[in-house]
């Protein structure tokens, strides 16, 4: 499996999990667009900021295959399935402004 393959996968299947989550759980959802935006911001800086974080830890401690894993597994996928997740409660909520603007 190559790299590109992987990742391929890997964002096919975190959009699966984030559908899942929105169909099964759909509590979930905020019911305001600007709470949305709040959740969109979040995903971006957990994106941005946790995972060089998780890898400055686990650099000397583990070996870089493991650290790796780490952190696509521990960390990346997680972030990458929340913000998936509200990416799909923007579409959801704005497909709901557009029904009631009619």
């Amino acid at each position: 499996m190559t790299v590109t393959q992987f990742l391929v996968a890997l964002a096919l299947g975190a959009g699966a999990i984030a559908l899942w989550i929105n169909h099964r759980f759909p509590s979930l959802a905020p019911g305001r667009m600007v709470i949305a935006f709040v959740h969109v911001g979040v995903a971006m800086v957990i994106g941005m900021a946790l995972v060089p974080a998780i890898d400055a830890f686990v650099e000397g401690n583990v070996s870089p295959l493991m650290r790796a894993i780490l952190i696509t597994f521990v960390v990346g996928l997680p972030a990458l399935v929340y913000a998936l997740l509200t990416s799909i409660w923007v579409i959801v909520i704005a497909q709901t402004a557009m029904k009631m603007r009619r």
